[in-house]
């Protein structure tokens, strides 16, 4: 993060909640909350404005923008309005009259009141949005948020705040998330000057030294002071870390929760704990964000057990396969992993094959023992998912890719107990026939916090990791198209806004339905839409349209993370490169060049430029289209419209092409795209 420009006065500093922390340098990120970017304004983006979740209903209303209302107070985001916006693009979305967020605009008569101005408090970032809050009502909360917590731990909470709008005082408290009764907290006191720069508030909390039963709180913060003239202003930053180390003052310590909450960040009606895709992108949870609880390779011969503990690993363990000869059994908490030892080698009666009926020492695939595999790419990999199912992975050759196992021969998986939030055993064993070895590598996983977009959600809740703006299920590894998800640019009053990013199809492809319709419900896919499963996996018996598409062809429950967590790949983004050769190639007949290189011959220039129908060439000039109004384009005769007619939209900022030939066919360019993609 680039350096912050904060000054603390004298009254802040003194205020008793916010204590100097020691140095955490290995901190871990709970959540962050920045608020993202604003779009460029315009009427089609609600002018930049955007709501939040995290906003209590009925506490504030959203002030969106004079493009969805004409009533002036959400408009100029008044008393008891807040929006998510860049400061300097308040402005832009306001109806005339009073107003006190930014400058106005300089082309205009000043308007009334303090004309303030903010950006984002980071240095050098464009149009970063912040949540503006214009509070009225006292003690009442304008951002809460679970959190969960482990026992007996030290918690750092701060945020950032510009106050345009004197007097202001926050909140910061604990609640139980439930009741809303409150377990802790403490107030900033009276800040009764406008801000010059933003502010950092800190502070520190101990949850209780017991594990308690329940360990999900709520985050709150909550304005005091009444409002109506004044009390307005920017919050940004939000952010929640377990320490490290105990810091040299802490501000509270909060009682245990009595009731509990089940998260559910899909709305599939699985809790995430038992979810194995939590954001229904079709990326499995372990796979987004894994944290390991344990980490240990092995290397066993003759028999010789191996004992793995793997405390709180709420997301299952990895048991991965280097070298074999030749079988093997887990006992997971007390129970085997199989019914029988598991038997690669066909002589011995194997018990084990491919998905696909290919057998080990068979078809050009070679016996278990003849192959090797690393940490890679292992020769067997195991998973036993949070939710006790157990998939097998096999591969075909040396360090080659891993395709489904499945057990027969009156072999099955047992019915493993996973402790999501209590201690693991797994044990390896094996039996002893003449050569007996396996090597490997075994690992405890939970879930970590894992923010490459710096948006405060972690992968395996955020519907795009990267912030590249095309969603997760998008870019996995398996071909799931744009009409086959919900876009993540809906707007705040879509009644899809909330599952903004997921799967909105069966595994048809084409049927729509809410997240709790497109899932799957069995033991392997738990919460994964069908549309990335077999027909085996899936609640309704029919396989998933998009299942089996990757570049290397294995039917599973789910898809790879594909180029989800590569903000320098974008798969919304089509580039068809154009017909330059071969049979048949277009010759561009027509251009405009301002390097005197036109000539008729069709050979030459523009005719030398293959694949175009026009070419535009110059070293100093630069290619203007009509420059009109919206009010303007309004009176293009109907008769005139073409598709593909293109004007600049001075109103909406935007180019804009006419799609159907009629005069509501006008859209901006937004996403660079074209029509054979996907």
């Amino acid at each position: 993060m680039k350096e912050k420009t904060f000054k603390m006065t004298l009254r802040s500093i003194t205020l008793f909640l916010f204590c100097l922390l020691s140095k955490n340098h290995h901190a871990q990120t709970v959540f962050f909350e920045d608020f993202g970017v604003s779009h460029t304004p315009n009427s089609t983006n609600d002018y930049g404005r955007k709501k939040s979740d995290y906003v209590p209903t009925g506490n504030f209303s959203y002030g969106t923008s004079k493009a969805n209302t004409t009533n002036f107070e959400p408009s100029n985001i008044d008393n008891s309005y807040y929006a998510v916006v860049a400061p300097e693009f308040i402005y832009s979305g306001v109806i005339p009259g009073f107003y006190f967020w930014t400058l106005a605009d300089p082309s205009t008569s000043p308007f009334e009141g303090a004309n303030r101005y903010a950006e984002d408090h980071t240095l050098g970032d464009s149009h970063v949005a912040v949540l503006a809050i214009n509070a009225q009502t006292p003690n009442t909360a304008f951002y809460e948020r679970n959190f969960s917590f482990t026992a007996d731990s030290y918690y750092e909470v701060s945020f950032w705040i510009y106050v345009v709008n004197p007097t202001t005082q926050v909140k910061l408290s604990m609640k139980d998330p439930v009741s809303g009764v409150e377990l802790g907290g403490v107030s900033t006191g009276a800040i009764a000057s406008q801000s010059a720069n933003w502010q950092e508030f800190k502070l520190n909390f101990k949850t209780p030294a017991t594990r308690c039963e329940n360990t999900v709180a709520k985050l709150s913060l909550q304005n005091i002071f009444q409002g109506g003239t004044g009390n307005d202003y920017y919050i940004d930053d939000i952010a929640v870390k377990k320490l490290s180390v105990q810091p040299i003052t802490s501000d509270f310590t909060f009682t245990c929760p009595i009731n509990s909450v089940v998260a559910d960040t899909d709305g599939d009606g699985i809790a995430d704990d038992l979810d194995m895709d939590s954001d229904n992108d079709g990326i499995l949870d372990i796979n987004e964000c894994p944290d390991l609880v344990v980490n240990k390779d092995f290397n066993s011969t003759n028999g010789t057990t191996v004992t793995f503990d793997a405390p709180a690993a709420d997301l299952g363990f990895v048991f991965d396969v280097y070298t074999l000869d030749n079988s093997f059994n887990l006992n997971i908490n007390g129970v085997n992993l199989a019914l029988n030892e598991i038997e690669f080698q066909p002589d011995q009666t194997d018990n084990i094959r491919f998905k696909d009926g290919s057998h080990y020492g068979s078809g050009g695939i070679p016996q278990i023992y003849q192959m090797t595999g690393n940490a890679s790419n292992p020769l067997v990999r195991i998973i036993i998912h949070k939710n006790g199912s157990v998939e097998m992975y096999g591969s075909k050759s040396t360090n080659g890719h891993l395709y489904p196992l499945q057990l027969y021969n009156g072999n099955h998986f047992n019915t493993i107990n996973w402790h999501r939030t209590g201690s693991n055993t797994v044990v390896l064993k094996q039996h002893v026939v003449s050569v007996t070895y396996i090597t490997g590598n075994g690992r405890g996983v939970k879930n970590g916090f894992c923010d490459p977009d710096g948006d405060g959600i972690s992968n395996q809740f955020d519907t795009d990791n990267d912030g590249d703006g095309c969603p997760d299920a998008i870019e996995g590894s398996e071909l799931v198209k744009y009409d086959q998800v919900h876009p993540l640019n809906l707007l705040a009053d879509n009644p899809d806004y909330k599952y903004r990013g997921q799967i909105k199809v069966l595994a048809d492809g084409v049927t729509k339905g809410n997240p709790g319709q497109v899932i799957s419900k069995s033991p392997l896919a738990n919460g994964v839409p069908e549309l990335v499963n077999p027909a085996a996996d899936n609640t309704s018996g029919n396989n998933g349209i998009a299942d089996n598409t990757d570049e290397i062809p294995t039917s599973e429950a789910g898809q790879g993370i594909g180029s989800s967590q590569n903000f320098t790949v974008n798969a919304c983004i089509c580039y068809n490169p154009a017909n330059t050769s071969g049979t048949p190639v277009l010759k561009t007949q027509h251009g405009i060049t301002s390097l005197n290189r036109a000539d008729s011959t069709s050979e030459k220039w523009p005719g030398v430029r293959k694949g175009a129908w026009t070419a535009l060439e110059s070293k100093t000039k630069g290619f203007v289209p009509n420059r009109l109004t919206a009010a303007q384009i309004s009176l293009i005769p109907e008769s005139d419209l073409r598709e593909g007619m293109m004007v600049y939209n001075i109103t909406d900022d935007c180019l804009q092409v006419n799609t159907t030939g009629t005069a509501s066919g006008w859209k901006c360019f937004t996403t660079q795209t074209c029509t054979t993609i996907n």
